[in-house]
């Protein structure tokens, strides 16, 4: 599955004189099953090359087709992916080019879906900056997480064929497992043959509240059968019982303060899910536009001061989010990374995810070895005026 940056690349320079004098490149933008029917999103041609080779960077054409959802959040289960999370790149088209000298032909370079790949918005880091594909089950950053009782929380996972992942397994601290049902008989997740992208990226319910309200999973392995400071392993299995990943949940007790869930869109290019515990602080950032009005209305009418000479108009406020993890692991580092680059933030406010703007600048990814307990503030505007104004 391929991430940012994305290039279609024709090339014709193994003999010296090899040329490749033009190249098409028709694309379809997909979501749901893989075909190549219907209109082209885009239509793109490139007369010339650079050392017999013609590129087409194209990862900003795919971008404009995403779109996110957190509502995959509280689901119970297994889920699809939301429509259009994931998305598959269809490249057609032909070229003119030359074999050693020979005279020019143009023909066909891909037809049908040859070439057609699923791809996320997501992004490769400095380390891997050669454009990389990602293969792994889990999509999210490496971490221990921690979560109230009350927590929705669900963990997004590449269902590809070569993953061969078949069930998962509940396994608490004090030795209760079992497996993870989605329905009366059935521990199976969606299909991946099925070449539907919003099954080959899925979502599984399991944060404490999913399991909790998990009717088909035992009593034994649900997070009211458990203590405060318990933990329980996520333990994603292929087909023949082999441990593919696993991933730790926390249950935390805040009986101080209030915790604040904050959902991303990741690396993957997924939706990823964090817990604030401690310290929060909201403020307003009040504006407004001024003038002076005069206070006289004619030489008979005594003024009236209820009415300033001093007027304010579209009055309205941003408010802001200051908020504290409390002590985490140092892996964390990479999921607050995930947060700053994140273009789709949002907070939970009741049942309602609403946008947020994450304050970027300069942060230090902390180490045990320096701060020995490990604590990140963040701050958060609000996506929407207090006030909604339309002119």
């Amino acid at each position: 599955m391929a991430r940012s940056p994305q290039f279609i690349t024709g090339k014709n320079n193994t003999l010296a004189a090899d040329a490749l004098d033009a190249m098409t490149l028709t694309l379809r933008l997909r979501t749901g099953v893989l075909a190549a029917t219907g209109a082209s999103n885009f239509s793109l041609t490139k007369n010339y090359s650079i050392d017999e080779v013609i590129n087409f960077e194209i990862s900003d054409l795919v971008r404009a087709q995403f779109v996110h959802d957190f509502g995959v959040w509280n689901d119970i289960g297994y889920s699809q992916s939301p429509a259009g999370e994931a998305v598959w790149v269809i490249p057609t088209g032909s070229w003119t080019y030359s074999d050693n000298g020979t005279v020019s032909v143009t023909s066909v370079w891909s037809s049908g879906t040859t070439y057609a790949y699923l791809t996320t918005d997501g992004w490769a880091t400095m380390t891997n900056i050669n454009p990389t594909s990602f293969s792994g089950l889990v999509m999210a950053t490496s971490r221990d997480r921690q979560c109230l009782l009350s927590n929705y929380e669900s963990l997004a996972l590449y269902n590809s064929v070569a993953n061969d992942f078949t069930e998962i397994e509940i396994a608490w601290n004090n030795g209760d497992s079992d497996s993870f049902y989605t329905s009366v008989s059935s521990t199976t997740p969606p299909d991946p043959t099925s070449n539907n992208s919003r099954d080959l990226v899925i979502y599984a319910g399991v944060g404490p509240a999913n399991l909790e309200n998990n009717a088909w999973i035992d009593s034994s392995i649900k997070p009211s059968a458990h203590d405060t400071g318990d933990y329980y392993d996520v333990i994603l299995k292929d087909s023949g019982g082999s441990v593919i990943d696993t991933v730790r949940y926390y249950m935390v007790c805040e009986p101080k303060y209030t915790p604040y869930q904050i959902s991303f869109i990741n690396r993957y290019g997924v939706a990823d899910f964090i817990t604030f515990f401690k310290r929060s602080d909201e403020r307003g950032t009040f504006v407004e536009d001024k003038y002076q009005k005069s206070i006289y209305n004619d030489g008979f009418t005594t003024p009236s001061l209820q009415i300033g000479k001093y007027q304010s108009y579209n009055v309205n406020s941003r408010n802001t989010l200051t908020l504290n993890t409390g002590f985490v692991d140092q892996d964390y580092d990479e999921t607050i990374k995930d947060i700053l680059m994140s273009e789709s933030v949002a907070v939970l406010d009741g049942s309602n995810w609403v946008s947020v703007v994450p304050e970027r600048g300069s942060v230090e990814y902390q180490k045990h070895v320096n701060q020995k307990l490990i604590n990140y503030t963040l701050t958060f505007t609000y996506g929407f005026d207090e006030r909604s104004l339309v002119r």
